[in-house]
């Protein structure tokens, strides 16, 4: 009985200690390999390569300001008639500004060499497309060089701007880059304007070429 009596106070004694916990670890020594893996970065290590990445997010996350509302549905060219109502005729006006007006991530300037070697060619395709008579010095650069002009005497439509384009041997995407916004025709009835950032915007209005 006394030795069963020792026992069980033993026992007490020992569940009323604390035992550690089992993810307490011990701090590995500072000559521990394990002691390596918060070591303080190499100060021989270039700076940037722990910049990039927040560069980067803060340029993609930049907002785009939003075009203001088109017409008529994308895809559609109009063209926009002296008939149509107002509020259609002045959302036509207020789109074709917002063309050529710098947005989002647009080229912050024109390509001066571009925009001079373009000019010369288009004043030579508009002569082979033109189904009227041509006026004299047809291709000029307007809103700040973000627009190249191309007047006609006769046959502008939806599809022209994108055949100057091509027949003056360069793309929109090529214009694009180099700050051009839009690439218009202008003929004695219409107005076509084609966007360079979308090739499927283009949006003709009447406007009679004076």
């Amino acid at each position: 009985m006394r030795l069963r009596g020792l026992l069980l106070v033993l026992l007490s004694s020992l569940s009323s200690l604390a035992l550690p916990a089992c993810d307490d670890k011990p701090a590995p020594a500072p000559g521990a390999p394990g002691a390596t893996a918060t070591a303080a970065p190499d100060p021989s290590a270039s700076p940037s390569a722990s910049a990039a990445p927040a560069a980067t997010a803060s340029a993609s996350s930049a907002p785009a300001v939003p075009m203001p509302p088109r017409p008529v549905p994308i895809g559609s060219s109009g063209p926009i008639q002296p008939s149509a109502p107002p509020e259609q005729q002045m959302m036509a006006i207020a789109y074709t500004l917002a063309l050529v007006t710098p947005r989002g991530n647009d080229p912050l300037t024109v390509d001066a060499a571009y925009l001079d070697d373009t000019m010369k060619k288009l004043d030579g395709a508009v002569r082979g497309i033109d189904k009227g008579k041509t006026p004299p010095n047809p291709v000029k650069a307007t809103k700040g060089n973000r627009k190249i002009e191309v007047d006609m005497g006769h046959g502008c439509s939806d599809h022209v701007p994108g055949q100057l384009v091509q027949r003056a041997a360069t793309t929109l995407r090529a214009a694009y880059e180099a700050g051009v916004l839009v690439i218009s025709c202008h003929d004695d009835r219409w107005e076509c304007h084609q966007s360079t950032r979308d090739p499927k915007d283009v949006l003709c209005h009447a406007a009679p070429r004076r």
